[in-house]
């Protein structure tokens, strides 16, 4: 057991929704969060991230299905709980409603209070479990667990061993009610062996449904062994850390060398004793437009029509490019930019043929200024990077484009993609992540030499591309750098309402719908 952990590791527990892909996951962190016993010798403080915005709609659910009160008064409830933010409350009740409304679950078929839950050995105990709804049919053959989304059903395809883990716990485990405190073990009850299960995904903004699995016991346990087990084992085992979001709950977080601490990197006066906050500069202008928009996505509550045509058509760019360079095999070329006519995008950006050609045209320029011409060192694609700034107490998360390595000096590329030529501004001012990588490659959070660093923004036009050079060794950038990252940061970590500031942003707000406080078109 690393040394910063401490408590009785011989509890072993397993959730679903624990299993994330070997790309993105920090194993580390799984293999401590799987032990609900071991705990952080030095705890900190989290502040306004702390906030699951499904538990007030499972204890919503939990009133109608278990203690049979009727929808209506639970809603009526839910409008009058002063207990939970307004938004929170907004959004509630728009998803117990999409819930109740969804495929009826039959006279058969009864609600459980507890989750499905395996459980077994005695010296280390282990369990598998799925959160969730849970139902049984009256005989106890047949089952079915219902997963909650925030969005649409089937919108994103979920993991194969969450899917794995899901059904064969709703299979073969017994009847468990959550614990509490957390590091207790579940208390199982058996319950008669199933024929059949289900395990289906709602979708909470438009009552939508996807089956995931539906099939025998035996079809459950074949899954689990192919997709499950593995990952299991894999995520209990422990193994490589890996910063990221995910730092902000571990308990390694105090002592993990993989997050940087640089202390002030915010330009911010010292904090040392409030609540620790996790942010990126997105965050940072979503909280400059509207303090509650901020919070609002922080919740994860569903979004409508995020990003415009322009937008979807950079991100379609940007996903292209990644894909291109994550072969590292060779410079990006002209001949990799797809064809007029051709179909590129990913479908998830819904652009027409027109946008795709727009864009096509765009990516046309990239080999042009292609950073991977220059053969460097060493490459990055899109790595997630953590900071801490421990005067500050805040959770820095960056996501550069591309970083690579050239003479032992670390280069931070960010890529912009504009119908038009840009009018002359400032690109610290323009696009503030400039000027995070600006102050991190100058304090040196990368490593590497300094000399020769440098941050570029790489702006392509369907009539050709631009790259503009920001220097980290000189003071004068690095110090408008610091007053940009300082001007932003500062009231949101002062801030603890988190007020609306409505206007004419409400019409462009993807989170509008569940802010009682958003105008109207002719009122802004």
């Amino acid at each position: 057991m690393p040394p910063q952990l401490t408590g009785d590791p011989r509890l072993i527990r397993i959730g679903a929704g624990l299993v994330v892909d070997e790309v993105n996951g920090c194993l580390e962190h799984l293999a401590a969060k799987a032990r609900p016993r071991v705990r952080a010798r030095q705890r900190l403080r989290h502040g306004i991230d702390d906030v699951f915005a499904l538990d007030p709609v499972m204890g919503a659910l939990d009133r109608i299905e278990h203690d049979g009160i009727a929808v209506a008064s639970v809603l009526a409830d839910i409008g009058t709980d002063v207990s939970i933010p307004e938004a929170l409350r907004t959004w509630t009740a728009h998803a117990v409603e999409q819930y109740a409304g969804a495929t009826p679950l039959g006279e058969q078929r009864r609600p459980m209070r507890g989750w499905w839950v395996i459980q077994r050995g005695e010296g280390t105990v282990w369990e598998l479990y799925a959160w969730g709804r849970c139902y049984r049919s009256s005989d106890g053959r047949q089952r079915e667990l219902r997963l909650l989304r925030f969005g649409i059903a089937g919108g994103r395809d979920r993991e194969p061993a969450q899917v794995a883990i899901a059904a064969y716990a709703t299979a073969m485990g017994g009847e468990g009610v959550k614990p509490e405190p957390w590091s207790q073990q579940f208390r199982v009850v058996a319950r008669p062996a199933a024929d059949y299960v289900r395990v289906v995904e709602i979708g909470l903004l438009d009552g939508s449904e996807a089956i995931l699995f539906a099939g025998s016991v035996s079809e459950a346990e074949a899954l689990y062994r192919e997709h499950g087990e593995p990952e299991v084992s894999r995520v209990v085992g422990g193994g490589h850390t890996r910063s990221g979001g995910s730092c902000f709950k571990c308990k390694l977080f105090t002592g993990c060398s993989d997050v940087v601490r640089a202390p002030g990197l915010l330009g911010l006066p010292s904090h040392p004793r409030v609540a620790l906050r996790k942010v990126s500069v997105s965050d940072l202008r979503y909280y400059q437009l509207c303090p509650a928009q901020f919070r609002l996505r922080s919740w994860n509550l569903p979004r409508a029509d995020e990003y415009s045509v322009a937008a979807r058509i950079g991100q379609a760019v940007h996903g292209y490019l990644e894909d291109l360079h994550r072969r590292q095999e060779r410079p990006c070329r002209f001949e990799d930019v797809p064809a007029a006519g051709e179909v590129w995008a990913d479908q998830r950006w819904h652009l027409d043929q027109a946008a795709q050609d727009l864009g096509a045209q765009m990516l046309a320029h990239h080999h042009q200024v292609c950073p991977l011409d220059a053969q460097p060192e060493q490459v990055r694609v899109e790595p997630t990077l953590a900071v801490h700034d421990t005067a500050a107490q805040a959770l820095i998360i960056a996501k550069p484009d591309l970083l690579y390595r050239e003479g032992g000096s670390w280069i931070w590329r960010e890529i912009k993609t504009t119908r038009q030529q840009a009018a002359v501004r400032d690109p610290l001012d323009a696009y503030p992540q400039l000027a995070l990588a600006t102050i991190m490659l100058a304090e040196g959070v990368l490593g590497g030499d300094l000399d020769g660093s440098r941050v570029e923004l790489e702006i392509l036009r369907p009539s050709g591309a631009d790259l503009a050079i920001i220097d980290p060794c000189d003071p004068s950038r690095v110090a408008k750098a610091r007053q940009v990252m300082r001007d932003l940061a500062q009231p949101w970590r002062e801030d603890e309402g988190f007020a609306p500031a409505p206007g004419k942003n409400c019409r462009t707000c993807p989170v509008s719908r569940w802010c009682s406080a958003a105008v109207a078109d002719d009122e802004s």
